[in-house]
């Protein structure tokens, strides 16, 4: 399995486009945290848990898009013939299907870790203040529904046809910028912005970081959306030979 696992992140992860589309994503980061953040989102404080939720969420878009096309260049007539090797091994495509998961969602979190990091150190250094705990919890609200759900969906839709996703990657772009004030973005941005900003309405002052049942109750969906599809990618595809499935 080991050796499979290798020969999988070579053909997926090991490839030019993937440490330039992170530096950008990097670069990306730097750039919110400089123009949008260090404003404050909705006239709250840079360092407070809704600016750093509003910065997270738009970085989670980015590395969504990121890790999409990740995807779609997996399932590309050209890595479908480099991973034949899997095809001549007797290995368990189930078993196949949750390395590439991993490897590909790994790259996902690792991505929105080093954003996170970059974040903290960014206010640490420029306001020496940093609210960690309300950090991690926007963190874990915005990244594991997503992660689950781009990867979930991403597989089942790339096993079908690689263009699906870049339907998926415009679905995202939509919810996130047509729907504003909804906070239903999958991405997760949105409720912070607008929560802020109506509660300090009505309040006169800068709200309290918390987190509504509304908006858990849509993180929830999307990361049961996403495991619904790692259900049905197993069922449909999990006991099949590449041949059959891609």
């Amino acid at each position: 399995m080991i050796r499979i696992f290798k020969y999988e992140f070579r053909i997926i992860l090991c490839k030019i486009y993937v440490p330039v589309m992170l530096a950008a994503s990097l670069i990306y980061s730097r750039y919110l945290l400089s123009t949008e953040t260090i404003l404050g989102v909705s006239d709250t404080a840079p360092f407070s848990g809704w600016s750093f939720g509003k910065y997270l969420g738009d970085c989670a878009l980015i590395n969504m898009l990121i890790t999409l096309l990740i995807i779609a260049f997996s399932f590309s007539e050209r890595q479908k013939k480099a991973g034949m090797l899997t095809d001549v091994t007797a290995f368990p495509p189930k078993k196949r299907i949750l390395i590439r998961s991993i490897l590909i969602g790994g790259f996902f979190i690792f991505s929105m870790i080093l954003s996170f990091l970059l974040g903290c150190i960014f206010l640490w250094r420029l306001f020496g203040e940093i609210h960690l705990g309300n950090y991690l919890s926007a963190w874990g609200l915005i990244c594991l529904p997503c992660v689950f759900l781009i990867t979930g969906v991403g597989m089942l839709l790339g096993r079908k046809s690689p263009a699906l996703i870049y339907v998926l990657m415009l679905i995202c772009l939509v919810m996130a910028f047509a729907f504003k004030g909804a906070a239903i973005d999958i991405n997760g941005a949105d409720y912070y912005m607008s929560m802020a900003a109506g509660l300090g309405d009505i309040e006169k002052t800068e709200t309290a970081f918390t987190i509504s049942s509304g908006y858990l109750i849509t993180r929830l969906v999307y990361l049961f959306i996403g495991l619904g599809a790692y259900a049905l990618v197993d069922v449909i595809y999990g006991g099949k030979k590449r041949k059959d499935t891609e």
